[in-house]
């Protein structure tokens, strides 16, 4: 792939739902270029602009990693151009394994410092992954990937990810709370090696989501870890974003209690305001911490070498360089599906009109959990997740028509009413 000048010949390092990673040279320094496939309206740019301009101010702070450049690419593309790193937690994980506790303590007071620091200016991550768990040649932790604004704007269509908030997944909530969770998932991936909530072969995504709403997430089982950093990432996995700590600095906090030795966590150094909350002021500037010495600085260090090399190489002669293959995609070891002991049935009722609300009612021989789909004839789709309840209460618009599906899910399969219509509407559902 080329930028449209001829010295910024790259090379694919990796793909994302939406974006896609390449590397390449300008000016004898390696560089990353993040590719959306398409383009930003001026109200989107100038969105996208704050929010980098705000993170600049952030740089020698705290651990983050800011786009240089936002830049128009051919074919109606946009580009993000920033610093290239040796390789992702993600990758890491993949290549070496679940992760030491110490280690795991070191990369979280990184990305905790970075949290707090960018939530005091205003900003959410709103996709913490281990994908965004970046390495500098030196080990040092940075994270990447920051803001809403390019999120929304290419939202993928795919399957839900595996490090996303419950709420994330219910109502497409992104705030200081749902980075809290992210930043629980990552830990939670890197002391086990898997997600929270790894996905069974073959599962349906309305029952991956339903699953991830309900079920609570497996203990941390490794001798090795603090029970305190367990409890900590337990309570970062939270469904309830009331129940997880109330700010990224209170996370800090307990982490340094961790490392001290104290199995009771340290109080928090804010109050929990409600939600969502952002930590006020700037982070507090110390030593940054970096994961080493060892066989992982050792291990990035080289991989370092070979990602630069391979650029400069591609700079060089680009026809010599094969295409780098696509990370492999953040999740444990497949699961089989446990098989169900028969099939249920989902019979949603006729719906009662209540002219402002519409009252459903529905049953199932087997106990499942459920979620609402509501479609307005003409109009979008809605979805609510009701747990177990065999009942919902909608809010309607008495001069409209509506459809109704129940889904039900039992973690294994997903079984799906009849399709009920409000006043004689008709929609796709």
């Amino acid at each position: 792939m080329t930028t449209g000048d001829d010295a910024d010949e790259l090379v694919l390092v990796g793909r994302g739902p939406v974006a896609t990673v390449y590397a390449g040279v300008r000016d004898d320094a390696g560089f990353a270029l993040k590719v959306y496939p398409g383009v930003l309206d001026r109200r989107t740019l100038r969105a996208v602009r704050t929010e980098l301009s705000t993170l600049a101010s952030l740089r020698g702070h705290a651990p983050v990693l800011v786009a240089d450049s936002v830049e128009s690419l051919p074919g109606g593309r946009t580009g993000l151009r920033m610093e290239l790193c040796a390789q992702s937690l993600a990758e890491f994980v993949e290549g070496a394994g679940r992760r030491p506790a110490e280690e795991t303590l070191t990369m979280g007071e990184a990305l905790v410092e970075a949290l707090a620091a960018a939530h005091g200016r205003g900003v959410v991550h709103g996709g913490v992954s281990p994908g965004n768990v970046l390495f500098q040649g030196s080990g040092a932790t940075l994270l990447s990937d920051f803001g809403t604004t390019l999120r929304r704007r290419f939202a993928p269509d795919t399957s839900p990810h595996e490090t996303a908030a419950p709420e994330t997944l219910r109502d497409g909530s992104l705030d200081e709370r749902s980075d809290l969770y992210g930043l629980g998932a990552t830990l939670y991936f890197a002391l086990t090696g898997r997600s929270p909530h790894p996905r069974y072969r073959g599962e349906p995504d309305d029952a991956y989501v339903l699953r991830v709403l309900s079920e609570p997430v497996a203990a941390i089982d490794r001798p090795d870890v603090p029970p305190a950093l367990a409890d900590l990432v337990l309570r970062l996995l939270a469904k309830n974003p009331a129940d997880r700590p109330g700010n990224a600095a209170e996370v800090g906090a307990r982490l340094r209690a961790v490392r001290a030795g104290a199995e009771r966590p340290a109080p928090p150094l804010l109050p929990d305001l409600g939600e969502p909350i952002l930590v006020s002021g700037p982070a507090r500037r110390r030593r940054r911490r970096r994961l080493g010495p060892g066989p992982v600085v050792v291990g990035l260090m080289a991989v370092a070498m070979l990602v630069v090399g391979a650029v400069l190489l591609l700079a060089y002669r680009p026809q010599d360089v094969a295409v780098s293959p696509a990370p492999a995609e953040i999740r444990g070891p497949a699961t089989p599906s446990p098989p169900p002991a028969r099939t249920p049935h989902v019979e949603l009722a006729e719906p009662l009109d209540h002219g402002h609300y519409v009252e459903l009612s529905w049953h199932s021989e087997a106990r499942l959990h459920y979620a609402v789909l509501i479609a307005v004839e003409g109009g979008g789709l809605d979805t609510v997740y009701v747990r177990d309840r065999t009942s919902h209460r909608v809010e309607v618009d008495p001069a409209l028509g509506y459809c109704f599906r129940v889904h039900g899910t039992d973690g294994a399969r997903v079984y799906t009413s009849e399709v009920r219509s409000l006043r004689d509407a008709t929609c796709s559902l």
